[in-house]
């Protein structure tokens, strides 16, 4: 009897947009069900353990931004629908535990995004940085008094990032037409702006951090060939790069300062995991900080002992993470245990395995026998230059609740192991990582043989589904069935086809320069012919990354090869972007996933039911998912 995906798999929320308020009292997130449902989430910081509470009579959208203020209101902001959108919608909330007050504030035009910026003063509720279209970004006020909304001043470039110099001073990146970036500070009382932070005209010099109280200031910049954190004091020139604070091929950011502007807290990835450090600059001195394996991101706020940022691990879905400092220090997060008897999430584990020139580290799920489990699968991720995280993962949760063991393998390629794992496919894509795959792959087919098990399946997102069609056309045996989310056919033929952002990309990354190896062209349609295992092939309609045309332009090539839909090819079309076929962001695509894993070869297990009004890709035979979130 074949597996089927488990009943019992539990729901959970997605969290994202974290904030927090300038006191440090208040912290407000976006969170999303797996239903498809948005809202709100409050978050009462006054104590240790914070006091969580969903706001559910404002509607909210896909891409709102929030920001708590210090006496517990929120403002959101979200962007018009349809032909509005380029207008973004601000709105004062004052919730109770009968009803939220809203307040409608007004709107801001702001064709390419926008975003709130706390208040240091009481004279206005926050400011807010709008960027009209490539050239210009706009800083609005947001009072409470009428205009409740006020330009202040029209700035050069795109702006992100602010941090308080001053009262009325306010530092920015400023990024140029070139994508150049460079520190600027905005005075807002009089409407004027100046750069402060650039060391050429070639390099990406930014402000990380600041912070009236001490006169700290922290910048980044990457003038040497490789991104350095230094400090210095607002008004003073000098500023320093200690070495504590640099270790090569491992970048590290600043995600927040202490309330005193005395110590920073730096963040780095060790391998798959966050690594946090707390760094003095009086004393030069760099301390790691105990925790949990898992993922820590900003934004960040230390408040006298207590440090609160997001944080996820396999087991634990995205929610807020607290440190209290101490000897030692203290950690604990915000979603507790699960109630008797609901099922809870599985477990995973950070593990070796061989690659093509040694070994390389790789997330697992299935327990210590994993390797011999009846339904396996190696993920390969995106990138080139990306990694898998030891984080919250909702499609190999699904897969593990089904029975489907989960090998993700971060092959050369990948951050968080130094420059040269990093840098060996730049230049070369299809090349190390392509040989780290398919060592794997050679390790488990010896390894499962002799018990007579099924090869593993082979999954890839966007790159590394390019990577694992690849896998499977070069050495087929290796694997039972593959999947590719988002693919692409040949590094030249998605530089044809992509925008001009991906296409830039390509050419900075090196994936027009032939791999030279022996092995033939890394280019899917000339090699698929060897390709033998059923394929699920799914693809964003609306992707703007890695167009649709990549995926259809191979399924019609494999049906003229012989390839018969619903038999060893499934063909899916999703009503959503790059991300959300890349993050298997719905439910009914995950089961579509996991349904295949389970039934391959041959047709899926159950597949979805298709409503009769979902059309098919062009040249028929193709269906449709339809995704809630686009």
């Amino acid at each position: 009897m074949t597996a089927r995906p488990s009943a019992a798999a539990p729901s959970f929320r997605d969290r994202f947009h974290f904030a927090f308020s300038a006191n440090g009292r208040h912290g407000v997130c976006v969170t999303a069900d797996d239903a498809g449902g948005w809202a709100l989430e409050c978050w009462a910081l006054a104590v240790e353990r914070p006091i969580r509470r969903t706001i559910t009579d404002v509607p909210v959208y896909p891409g709102a931004r929030v920001l708590p203020l210090s006496d517990g209101r929120i403002l959101l902001l979200q962007r018009g629908e349809q032909g509005a959108a380029h207008r973004h919608e601000l709105m004062l909330l004052t919730p109770s535990f009968r009803a939220t007050e809203v307040r409608r504030l007004g709107e801001i035009p702001a064709r390419f995004g926008c975003e709130l910026l706390a208040s240091t003063g009481s004279g206005q509720l926050g400011f807010a940085v709008a960027v009209e279209d490539p050239e210009h970004s706009t800083i609005w006020r947001v009072s409470s008094a009428e205009p409740s909304l006020m330009p202040i001043v029209r700035v050069p470039g795109v702006l992100t990032e602010g941090s308080w110099l001053g009262r009325d001073a306010i530092a920015l990146n400023q990024t140029s037409e070139s994508r150049r970036c460079s520190g600027v500070v905005v005075d807002l009382a009089g409407g004027s702006w100046r750069r402060i932070w650039s060391l050429s005209d070639t390099s990406n010099d930014r402000i990380v951090a600041s912070c009236p109280r001490s006169k700290l200031l922290v910048v980044s910049t990457d003038t040497t060939g490789e991104e350095r954190l230094g400090w210095g004091v607002i008004g003073e020139s000098n500023v320093r790069f200690p070495g504590v604070l640099h270790r090569s091929g491992h970048p590290r950011r600043v995600l927040t300062l202490d309330d005193r502007g005395e110590r920073m807290l730096v963040h780095e990835m060790a391998g798959a995991a966050s690594r946090l450090s707390v760094y003095t600059p009086a004393l030069d001195r760099l301390e790691t900080l105990d925790g949990p394996p898992g993922i820590i991101s900003s934004p960040a706020r230390w408040t006298g002992d207590l440090i609160r940022a997001p944080f996820s691990a396999p087991a634990c879905p995205a929610t807020l993470g607290t440190i209290r400092l101490g000897e030692p220090s203290r950690w604990s997060s915000a979603i507790g245990q699960r109630p008797a008897g609901e099922p809870g999430w599985a477990n995973a584990d950070l593990v070796e395995v061989p690659g093509g020139s040694g070994p390389i580290e790789a997330i697992v799920y299935g327990g210590p026998d994993w390797l011999h489990s009846p339904h396996l699968l190696v993920a390969l991720h995106g990138g080139p230059l990306s990694a898998w995280r030891f984080e919250f993962d909702p499609l190999f949760q699904r897969l593990a609740a089904a029975g489907v063991a989960v090998v993700a393998p971060n092959y050369r390629g990948s951050t968080g192991y130094g420059d040269e794992h990093l840098r060996s496919v730049v230049g070369d894509w299809g090349g190390p990582d392509l040989q780290d795959v398919l060592a794997l792959g050679r390790t488990l087919e010896r390894a499962r043989a002799g018990r007579r098990l099924r090869a593993p399946t082979v999954l890839g997102a966007s790159y590394g589904a390019f990577l694992a069609l690849l896998a499977a056309s070069t050495e087929p045996e290796l694997w039972s069935a593959c999947v590719a989310l988002a693919p692409f056919l040949s590094a030249p033929r998605l530089h044809a086809d992509a925008d001009i952002g991906v296409r830039h990309r390509v050419e900075r990354l090196g994936g027009l320069t032939p791999t030279d190896d022996g092995r033939g062209p890394r280019d899917v349609l000339s090699r698929c012919r060897s390709l033998w295992a059923p394929l699920l092939l799914v693809h964003g309609t609306k992707d703007r990354t890695i167009p649709v045309e990549q995926s259809r332009t191979l399924r019609r090539h494999l049906l003229e090869l012989g390839r018969t839909e619903g038999v060893d090819l499934e063909y899916l079309e999703a009503d959503t972007d790059h991300d959300g076929v890349v993050q298997t962001r719905t439910e009914a695509l995950r089961q579509a996933v996991v349904r295949f894993c389970l039934g391959a070869p041959g047709l899926p297990v159950d597949p979805p039911p298709i409503p009769e009004s979902c059309p098919t890709a062009p040249g028929g035979g193709g269906r449709e998912v339809r995704s809630g979130r686009t």
